[in-house]
């Protein structure tokens, strides 16, 4: 991947060795990723660390970092939950360099070199970067529904840490790492619903019932048709929050969190509605189907869990209304 198609590299800039193209085209390879069920730690490394660590590179050990990540050499994941989970807590630096603290549900956070660790020193937002090595750090595995992804609690006591950002720059990769990773999963989920669109699609076309293919019959070309509008929606919240992106706080705040809602929920629903137009085939684990389904029900959790987007989005909302920041103004 990082050899021949210059995935990792692909938001990178050229004189940091990499392809130097968008967020737009990024995007699109989670798309595919999600299309192909992909299970390696991309979403982590390239929709999140990337990220965070470009609004750092003015230092010459973070471009190091950068080039060896674009080429295929380095593997660091974010040990951080508060992307998904607001209330969850962020580990603790003490004396400078000792990191403490558990990290839960890391997406990928087995058999990496290095974890890049937002934390607290005293009051201070800090981003910290610790090697797997570290014999103070623990990584256990976890039971997920998703057969074709790895998660991981990751605790740290006392673990060796170099601080790479503080204060204002931390709090920006932070946000970094949540607007990535909310992007690159919705755009994956997006291109999950896609292919089990695509997949239930051709199987319509071929099994028969009654004499016929039962693509033919109205209700199935009903219910497709209704999936093909929810995927395309799907693909308009994502658009939205791409352009919301270097907008007010506000307005990005509301567009991430429709990318959010819509992209999870559609992701789910189409792979759900396949499994059943699908019909007993598709209640096996022989078809690859529920795969899908696995994947795009992690994603929905991972997005919106219990529901806080809504609350969110209500919030941002209001806020637009009453600043008048180009929507209208309250009476």
């Amino acid at each position: 991947m990082a050899e021949r198609l210059g995935l990792q590299a692909v938001r990178v800039p050229e004189e940091l060795g990499g392809t130097g193209l968008g967020l737009e085209e990024q995007l699109l390879v989670h798309e595919e990723m999600g299309r192909a069920l992909y299970g390696g730690p991309f979403v982590p490394v390239v929709g999140q660390v990337v990220p965070a660590l470009l609004g750092l590179a003015d230092d010459e050990p973070v471009r190091a970092m950068v080039r060896q990540i674009s080429a295929g050499k380095l593997i660091v994941v974010p040990a951080f939950a508060r992307w998904y989970d607001r209330n969850a807590s962020l580990p603790v630096l003490r004396d400078g360099d000792n990191l403490s603290g558990v990290v839960p549900t890391v997406l990928e956070g087995l058999d990496v070199d290095a974890w890049l660790v937002p934390a607290l020193d005293g009051d201070e937002p800090v981003i910290a970067l610790v090697l797997a090595g570290d014999q103070h750090s623990m990584v256990t595995p976890l039971p997920s529904a998703d057969l074709t992804r790895r998660f991981a609690d990751v605790e740290f006591s006392g673990a060796s840490a170099t601080v790479l950002a503080r204060g204002a720059r931390a709090l920006e990769a932070m946000e970094a790492l949540e607007t990535g990773a909310v992007l690159a999963l919705s755009a994956e989920s997006v291109g999950i619903a896609a292919e089990a669109l695509a997949m239930t699609i051709d199987y319509v076309k071929v099994r028969e019932q009654f004499g016929q293919v039962i693509g033919s019959f109205q209700s199935i070309k009903h219910q497709v048709s209704e999936l093909f509008v929810l995927l395309e929606s799907a693909r308009s919240a994502l658009a939205g929050a791409v352009d919301a992106v270097d907008q007010a706080t506000a307005m990005r705040t509301a567009s991430l969190a429709v990318a959010r809602r819509r992209c999870g929920s559609t992701g789910f629903r189409i792979a759900n509605e396949a499994i059943h137009l699908h019909g007993g085939i598709g209640f096996t684990w022989e078809h690859r189907i529920h795969l899908y389904y696995r994947r795009a029900k992690t994603n929905e959790v991972l997005l919106d869990e219990r529901g806080t987007q809504a609350r969110v989005l209500a919030a941002s909302v209001s806020e637009l209304y009453a600043h008048g920041n180009g929507i209208g103004r309250v009476p």
